[in-house]
């Protein structure tokens, strides 16, 4: 057989192996792509399973839980009785979080949720958190500290101040329990909108929906479920905002977004006190009952405005339909308030917190009983355009966010120059009672309570911002400083519940309104010798 024939005699053995095609419109074949075999047709099952050995299995990560977060749960803190401007005196005592890209070699432009945002996203983030403070605090000091008291006012007459002290109450223990639902329901739902978005979105219609009923409401009991469930809105808001802003802000950007969301809501305090006493300081007692309910309408309108804001201004947030599922174990909800073991020191700065709390809540809950009934003939006195209480409550306003923002600009400084953070906190815990003991002498009751607050509002950013070291120092673990937090907030709630029974206790034994301040002078000198423990 001659070797042309035998090629052929292969060829017809042999069968004839496909040959790789070009793309559809193209004339070349390129090697290593369209040659390419495939693997799931050429490999045997022994060589698939070794493959599968060796690969990188990409299983999308589970994010950590909000209350492990330590931002997350010093944002809370800050947001529900802190000071919001000590996030503007940028401390060096920084909140440890292990998990920040500045401790590895991770780009510190990615944000937590492992989004990397462009220099306008980063802007829009600064911008949306900053504005989304200041427009959900507004409504909300303006219902907290004087439509709510004018509405006790006209259903309750005498009663108003047990009435107010049972609502503040009941409100301060429903918003702890809803913050232990609600950061555990945000950080499990699996949405195309994302985990926070829903709950922001949901918030705002409640929030609104019930301040609107609200103002139609002539009947006390009918006022406390709508505030209550105005409360639970609220909470729906405030607490997967917090969650957001710790998950989508970079860390190369956290500072300058976490001054500018503080300078957002404590301006959206003075902004919402001033509106109110705005739209309802000319009338006379016959005429709260229609000022106070146009004033809550406007604000629900605000509320509304407020949510398309804020998610308007901020990047959309991506889907979370994507991550694995994990299942609500019994107790996710409240086993984040457990205190560290072997840190007794802990206890310490605990109680410290409390009475610092209960020291400046109780002034607040009942302010503008204290402008309208406890200063006396207060006519005389005039800002903005306002006179009277509504005047006394714009300028105790004003005066104590300037003493804030001029703490915040000096409590660098003032921390830098001890190193025994106790001594400016105690400094400060004593300048605190020096202002609350100006409107119990003969001082003018107006120009006393305007320097109280101004005074005041300077006092309690210092001790806030440098008790902040000392607390984190009580804490054995520094793994676990998100849980720890979550346990030290509850400091906010007992807080409050003292300075809100006490001062009512005061007020209705005595009648008179400004032994207020000598209880806040008691709970702030209690504070102060409990900081000095804290070596």
């Amino acid at each position: 057989m001659t070797e042309d024939n035998q090629h052929n005699a292969d060829e017809q053995q042999t069968p004839m192996q496909p040959q790789p095609q070009p793309l559809p419109g193209q004339v070349f074949v390129r090697p290593g792509i369209d040659d390419r075999p495939d693997y799931e047709k050429t490999l045997t099952e022994e060589a698939k399973a070794a493959l599968k050995r060796l690969a990188v299995q990409q299983n999308p990560r589970v994010p950590e839980a909000s209350n492990e977060r330590p931002e997350v749960q010093q944002t809370l803190i800050n947001t529900e009785s802190g000071s919001p401007l000590t996030a503007f005196a940028h401390l060096d005592a920084a909140v440890p979080n292990l998990e920040s890209s500045f401790l590895d070699l991770r780009d510190p432009m990615t944000a937590p949720d492992g989004t990397t945002p462009t220099k306008p996203q980063v802007h829009r983030l600064t911008a949306g958190f900053a504005l989304g403070a200041l427009l959900f605090t507004a409504p909300m000091a303006a219902l907290n500290s004087v439509l709510i008291p004018q509405t006790i006012s006209r259903l309750s007459g005498t009663d108003r101040v047990t009435d107010l002290a049972l609502l503040s109450v009941v409100g301060t223990l429903l918003t702890f329990l809803m913050n232990a639902w609600i950061s555990v329901g945000s950080d499990h739902s699996y949405c195309p909108l994302g985990r926070r978005t829903p709950w922001i979105i949901a918030g705002t219609v409640l929030t609104a929906t019930s301040v609107a009923i609200l103002s139609a409401c002539d009947f006390m009991p009918l006022v406390i479920v709508f505030w209550l469930f105005t409360l639970i809105g609220h909470a729906m808001v405030s607490m997967p905002l917090a969650a957001a802003f710790g998950e989508r802000v970079p860390d190369k950007f956290r500072d300058r977004a976490d001054a500018w969301r503080g300078v957002g809501q404590a301006f959206g305090q003075v902004l919402g006190i001033i509106a109110a006493v705005s739209l309802t300081w000319a009338a006379d007692d016959s005429g709260w009952d229609g000022t106070t309910r146009f004033a809550m309408m406007v604000f629900a309108l605000c509320l509304v405005v407020a949510g398309v804001a804020t998610l308007l201004v901020l990047p959309f947030e991506g889907s979370s339909s994507y991550l694995p599922r994990e299942s609500v174990k019994k107790g996710d909800y409240f086993s984040q308030y457990r205190p560290p073991k072997g840190a007794p020191k802990f206890f310490i700065a605990f109680a410290a917190r409390m009475f610092a709390i209960a020291a400046t809540s109780g002034i607040a809950i009942y302010q503008w009983y204290l402008a309208q009934d406890g200063l006396g003939d207060v006519s005389q006195v005039a800002m903005f355009g306002l006179s009277g209480a509504a005047a006394v409550m714009s300028v105790m306003a004003v005066a104590a966010f300037v003493g804030s923002l001029l703490a915040a600009l000096l409590l660098g400084r003032i921390a830098r120059a001890f190193k025994d953070s106790r001594i400016p906190a105690i400094a400060a815990c004593l300048l605190f009672v020096v202002a609350v003991v100006l409107p119990l002498t003969p001082i003018d009751n107006a120009m006393a309570v305007a320097l109280y607050a101004l005074f005041a509002g300077f006092a309690y950013v210092v001790y806030d911002g440098v008790s902040q070291g000392l607390n984190l120092a009580t804490l054995p673990d520094v793994r676990s400083v998100g849980r720890s937090l979550a346990a030290f907030s509850l400091a906010n709630t007992f807080g409050s519940l003292i300075g809100a029974v006490v001062c009512a206790i005061a007020i209705a034994v005595t009648g008179e309104y400004l032994l207020i301040f000598a209880v806040a002078a008691g709970c702030m000198a209690v504070a102060g010798v409990l900081t000095l423990l804290l070596k």
